[in-house]
């Protein structure tokens, strides 16, 4: 009887685990400066089955991210309206869409913009903050070999997040 209880509870404690291991939101963006190329490549990097519930949410029963080209272009629209980046003086640094992809359990964006001449940068990512007060959008800036980082959450939505540059 024992065995059976602690089977019965092992099989029923990986349910619960099942269930409750992505209970955390969160995506992760970088922003690299490619001196090389003079460009900011930005990729933001979500999982597939937040994408996928995220845009369901918002638009109404969206369909599979993994197949479906007009999901992902929807999704690709969506995270290009919700992240803004700015100069020290508030200029608005034009992010040119790249592309979209599904790699593996992750839906990813591109972007790129022209390196500007400024000490600060500004951003702002908002990509899901609607639906689940939880989401977190890490982003990474990297530039001659460092890293910066900053964490934004539905809290911090109305201002900007600055990033020294040097």
């Amino acid at each position: 009887m024992r065995c059976l209880i602690l089977v019965c509870t092992l099989v029923l404690g990986s349910f619960a685990c099942d269930s409750f291991a992505h209970q955390q939101k969160e995506a992760y963006i970088s922003l690299l400066f490619n001196e090389r190329t003079g460009n900011i490549e930005v990729s933001h990097r979500f999982l597939l089955h937040d994408a996928e519930h995220g845009l369901g949410l918002v638009l109404d029963g969206a369909g599979d991210l993994s197949v479906d080209q007009l999901t992902q272009q929807n999704f690709f629209d969506y995270v290009q309206q919700h992240f803004a980046v700015a100069t020290d003086d508030n200029q608005p640094i034009a992010l040119e869409p790249v592309g979209y992809e599904v790699e593996g359990k992750y839906f990813w964006v591109y972007q790129e913009a022209k390196i500007p001449n400024t000490d600060t940068l500004k951003l702002r990512h908002s990509a899901l903050h609607e639906l689940w007060p939880t989401q977190t959008n890490h982003i990474n800036v990297e530039k001659d070999g460092w890293v910066k980082s900053v964490r934004l959450q539905k809290e911090n939505d109305s201002r900007w997040h600055i990033i020294r540059l040097d």
